[in-house]
């Protein structure tokens, strides 16, 4: 039976061995929605944690509308003066709770953080030849009057005494002030949302919505910075649409427009588009089949530690057979009466008697003068 276990136990264990274990999250966490208490825990320990020597500040427009998206730039400075690192994790937040924090917590809308997602957070990497490092957001809010705005960042050190560290840090409050836009002034309409990701070597057209908008100009920019113009089409009343020509990598390019009415002529901020290849169909059954051997292994220990025990007794160990003797002489009282001997009952017995002792007389533990 054992050696059936052990059968049962080693075939499991090769049927896990056979799947393909991933390591999760390498070199980073990831773009996405964070607070600020990422970077102080779920990027190390937080017990770990020191003061980073990186300098923090945000830039963003002079005048910021109301309903209108605004370019906010979070601009890194001090890179490669004191700590060796390549990957940072910068945070654009609206406070410093640490927990419920993100833009989105003030009431804003985030429609680019400038790698094709629309999270607060971002990962990105020093090149080694500069010492600061820049990167824009584009975000967009229907109220009014003063917000607050905050960068963190997160790093680790690749050298030196503080190799493997998590360093953490924050700026100081950045007040922006968000005002009226002029009743005639041209705008984009509160339903645009810019598209940000496409396919590497598709072309793609671009639309826009406007409002009190007579016509749209729309320049665009590649990675090593060249400026071309699109041409504009209106399709409708303050409907605008643009073509930017297909990628033959993965790369972004950066687009803008210039609202042209009545009132004061408007620029849009730069939005981001990100040419990436279509993503691969991942084989689930590894997966699957991973998840059944992890199950089928787990089963089968509960199994194996609820199995109960035998032990051997000890010969040399003296028991009390008292019970055994008892259970012995009620079976003999069950059984059929001792046969008479010769002559019939011996003399002073009763047949209840020789019923219940008969067995022991002939065995010699009455006498013969029993009465």
């Amino acid at each position: 039976m054992a050696y059936q276990r052990i059968k049962v136990m080693l075939a499991l264990v090769l049927l896990l061995a056979s799947t393909t274990l991933g390591a999760a999250e390498p070199g980073g966490n990831g773009d996405g929605l964070r607070d600020m208490q990422c970077g102080g825990a779920c990027h190390g320990d937080a017990s770990q944690n020191a003061s980073t020597s990186l300098s923090l500040s945000i830039q963003y427009a002079s005048q910021v509308w109301v309903g209108q998206p605004t370019e906010v730039t979070v601009v890194v400075s001090g890179l490669g003066e004191v700590h060796d690192h390549e990957l940072l994790g910068i945070f654009l937040l609206s406070s410093t709770n640490a927990n419920g924090d993100t833009p989105l917590s003030d009431g804003w809308e985030i429609l680019s953080d400038g790698h094709g997602g629309t999270g607060n957070y971002v990962e990105v990497t020093s090149n080694g030849e500069s010492n600061s490092i820049e990167h824009t957001w584009v975000l967009r809010t229907d109220d009014l009057g003063p917000k607050n705005m905050y960068a963190s960042i997160h790093h680790g050190d690749s050298a030196g005494s503080s190799q493997g560290q998590p360093f953490f840090g924050i700026s100081e409050g950045y007040e922006v002030n968000v005002a009226p836009l002029p009743e005639n002034a041209p705008r984009l309409s509160a339903t645009f949302e810019p598209a940000s990701i496409r396919e590497v070597g598709v072309s793609i057209q671009v639309p826009i919505q406007t409002e009190h908008t007579q016509s749209v100009n729309v320049e665009w920019r590649a990675e090593d910075g060249a400026m071309m113009e699109a041409t504009v089409n209106t399709t409708g009343e303050n409907e605008w649409l643009f073509t930017l020509p297909a990628s033959l990598k993965p790369s972004s390019v950066q687009w803008r427009a210039t609202l042209i009415g009545e009132g004061p002529e408007q620029t849009t901020p730069w939005f981001t588009m990100v040419a990436q290849t279509a993503p691969e169909e991942v084989d689930s059954g590894p997966i699957y089949l991973q998840g059944l051997a992890m199950a089928l292994l787990l089963f089968g220990a509960v199994v194996a530690l609820q199995k109960p025990q035998h032990r051997k007794e000890d010969p040399t160990k003296v028991y009390d057979n008292t019970a055994h003797i008892e259970s012995t002489h009620v079976a003999d009282q069950e059984g059929a009466p001792a046969p008479l001997p010769e002559g019939g009952l011996p003399p002073g017995w009763t047949e209840e008697q020789w019923a219940w002792y008969g067995h022991e007389y002939l065995a010699g533990t009455y006498g013969s003068d029993q009465q």
